[in-house]
């Protein structure tokens, strides 16, 4: 694929005169700043926002830190759902912008457009439209497999498990492939440039039967430039109906989004958290986000640990996520958040813990004789539903001791941290 260039928007010199004007019934979806040729400047991705969610008509702006425009980009992509702004280091120099809008809700796929604004006035999509639709050209079946074409015209033989079978009652259904439904940036070779990880899914119907995995690596030779892909990989999905494990939330006022990359030999999913109505709130929960996950991703990418998460709390208040790292045995890392603040929530904002009743109570129902509650609390724990659970790795194995919160009311501080329960 030869990247494309979109040229600069017709008119730009009068756009930007009257910039007051033309984005007031724009409203703010994503915004991040960066050091472009050795000055701070800010993108702001505005668009007009409808009811349901969706904002349509969008342009990603560059401002300088005056907050003078300039210069405006019309993405390919007219409008969607839960936008981002990332830093990507995909060239040397300046870092390159990963927009990326979703089709829908969590569950459905998203754009991405790599864009380069070494020059202004010609913006260049590194990653384009027509990449979006990833590495699948051919899926049919093949009895009870499935045969897979990949970008390199390879074909590969999927077998499905009878439980899957017996989900979709394939009859009648063809197995079809989506475009991407995830990508991330990470330099896994570590010469400096980023690589992507992309994820796509082949469905029947609406059951997903497996994710397949690429990573794409920017070739530049004789001023022309192109992606390579390799490294691919197809990952059956669970045929369980009841597995929360990887899945978002849409609540109110904020997503939560899974993002995926598979490789040969693993996989990982971690959250990221999109805010309708707040672009440096959403910013900086992820940044925390990307901070707790970051040791994770790390074995994830030395190949010693597969990662995923789970969503335990999503209310107008709290907002707990666990991420869970590990091949055969595991373990789990909880994240709370306020959600109107984006700051931690410690378990002494919950519970007077200066009481020592409180841990004599602990100790009383404690069904774990593993764990002692007589020094204190263990630094692991979350809530599901009406309980709250304690986590410690003991002697190389986690413990977990589970207590029913209405036995513990006397001790709770701030009803609106289990606002969740009566919900």
């Amino acid at each position: 694929m030869t990247v494309k260039i979109k040229d600069f928007l017709t008119g730009v010199c009068l756009l930007f005169v009257s910039a007051n004007t033309a984005f007031a019934e724009r409203l703010p979806l994503a915004e991040l700043e960066l050091e472009q040729k050795g000055e701070q400047v800010k993108f702001e991705l505005v668009g007009e926002k409808l009811p349901g969610g969706y904002a349509n008509d969008l342009l990603l702006l560059m401002k300088n830190t005056e907050g003078k425009i300039l210069t405006a980009y019309k993405p390919a992509v007219d409008g969607g759902y839960n936008c981002f702004l990332e830093p990507v280091q995909i060239k040397e120099g300046d870092k390159n912008i990963l927009l990326s809008v979703g089709k829908g809700n969590w569950r459905a796929g998203r754009d991405f457009y790599l864009l380069d604004f070494k020059n202004p006035k010609k913006v260049q999509e590194v990653f384009a439209d027509t990449d979006n639709f990833g590495v699948v050209k051919r899926t049919v079946w093949n009895g009870d497999a499935i045969d897979v074409t990949m970008a390199d015209d390879k074909t590969h033989n999927v077998e499905i498990d009878y439980d899957m079978l017996e989900q979709i009652n394939r009859r009648g259904k063809e197995p079809t492939y989506r475009g991407l439904t995830s990508l991330v940036a990470h330099d896994l070779d570590g010469d400096g440039k980023d690589e992507l990880f992309t994820t796509q899914s082949i469905v029947a119907g609406k059951t997903i039967l497996a994710d397949v995995g690429a990573v794409w690596k920017l070739q530049e030779a004789e001023g022309k430039t192109s992606w390579k892909t390799g490294r691919y990989t197809i990952m059956l999905a669970s045929s369980g109906k009841n597995n929360t494990i990887n899945d978002g939330v849409d609540a109110e006022g904020y997503c939560v989004l899974p993002r995926k990359l598979v490789v040969p030999g693993g996989e990982a999913t971690y959250p990221m958290v999109a805010y309708k109505n707040n672009p440096q709130l959403q910013n900086e929960v992820n940044a925390l986000l990307a901070q707790e996950a970051e040791p994770y991703l790390q074995k994830f990418y030395r190949g010693e640990a597969d990662v995923a998460f789970n969503v335990a709390v999503t209310s107008p208040y709290l907002l707990s996520l666990q991420l869970i790292s590990g091949k055969s045995n595991f373990v789990h890392h909880n994240v709370h958040l306020d959600v109107e603040t984006g700051k931690p929530v410690k378990i002494e904002d919950i519970f007077d813990t200066k009481q020592k009743d409180f841990y004599k109570l602990l100790n009383l129902l404690n069904n774990n004789k593993n764990l002692d509650f007589s020094e204190g609390l263990p630094k692991e724990w979350y809530i599901k539903e009406d309980k709250i659970f304690f986590l410690e790795t003991v002697c190389g194995k986690e413990e977990v001791s589970g207590f029913a919160l209405g036995n513990l009311h006397k001790f709770i501080k701030k009803q609106k941290w289990i606002s969740h329960i009566s919900d």
